[in-house]
């Protein structure tokens, strides 16, 4: 992704914090951006959340819109630097870990979908898979937008998909050659 698709909204409610702390934000954010698709964009707020004589104490919240779930952090301290640090430390660990948990296939999840396609009868497949779809829609549809809708609706992988069209379609011309 470019780092012109990603956008930052910010919220600041603190009229003495400089230039650092949004050249820091957008640094770090468009970093974690870049050479990847699942970031769109970020809110960043900083407000002050108590203001007595003795210290201060300030909040930043971050979100980052990610495919596929949004992430916020919220953090606080009496700097704001160190809590905008503290928050994008926290947010990379958490878009780095959803990224490897995305990553990390299930293998046993693909071996089972695909033992269920394969251990199945034609007559079953369509029964399961495509109840609803009358024949004459399915005849209408070519393999490659039956196994398409599959891998939406279902989740198999592509050669189970694939096996079960060929399937949904041999047992629609059976019931549409039936019926005429």
């Amino acid at each position: 992704m470019g780092s012109s698709d990603f956008y930052i909204d910010y919220n600041i409610e603190v009229s003495d914090v400089g230039d650092e702390f949004k050249r820091e934000t957008e640094q770090r954010l468009r970093e974690l951006a870049s050479s990847h698709s699942d970031m769109i964009g970020a809110a960043v707020s900083l407000e002050k959340i108590a203001d007595t004589q003795t210290y201060d104490v300030y909040r930043v919240r971050i979100v980052v819109h990610k495919r596929p779930q949004d992430i916020a952090v919220t953090k606080q301290d009496s700097d704001p630097m160190v809590t905008l640090r503290d928050a994008l430390d926290v947010l990379e660990e958490q878009v780095r870990a959803s990224r490897e948990k995305l990553a990390q296939q299930d293998p046993h999840r693909d071996s089972q979908i695909e033992s269920v396609y394969y251990d199945l009868s034609a007559e079953e497949i369509y029964a399961t898979y495509a109840k609803g779809w009358q024949p004459e829609d399915v005849l209408r549809m070519d393999h490659t937008e039956i196994a398409s809708r599959l891998m939406v609706e279902q989740g198999p992988t592509q050669d189970a998909a694939d096996f079960a069209a060929d399937q949904i379609l041999l047992v629609a011309e059976r019931i549409n050659n039936q019926e005429g």
